[in-house]
C-alpha cells in the first residue's frame, strides 16, 4: 500500500511550462475582452458625450493593460523553461 501511495504522489498531470502557457492564453483572451469593452462598447451603447467616453476609457484601460502585462509575463516565463 505504501508503494502505491508513493507512486501516486509522483504523478504529475501537466508540466509547469504547460501550466504557464495555459495561463498566458487565458490572460490573452481576457485582455482581448477588455479591449473589446474599451473600444466597441461605447459605440454599441451610444456614449452621449466625450466625458462619458473618457470615463469608460479610464475605467477599463488599466484592466486591459494589466491583463496584457500578465499574459506577456506568463508567456515569457513559459519560454524560459
Amino acid at each position: 500500500m505504501a508503494k502505491v501511495r508513493r507512486k501516486l504522489k509522483k504523478i504529475i498531470l501537466f508540466s509547469r511550462k504547460t501550466f504557464l502557457e495555459v495561463l498566458a492564453s487565458i490572460f490573452t483572451n481576457l485582455t482581448s475582452g477588455w479591449f473589446g469593452v474599451l473600444f466597441i462598447a461605447p459605440g454599441v451603447f451610444g456614449v452621449k458625450s466625450v466625458e462619458e467616453y473618457l470615463a469608460v476609457l479610464t475605467q477599463n484601460l488599466p484592466f486591459a493593460i494589466l491583463g496584457l502585462v500578465f499574459s506577456l509575463f506568463f508567456a515569457e516565463k513559459a519560454k524560459s523553461l
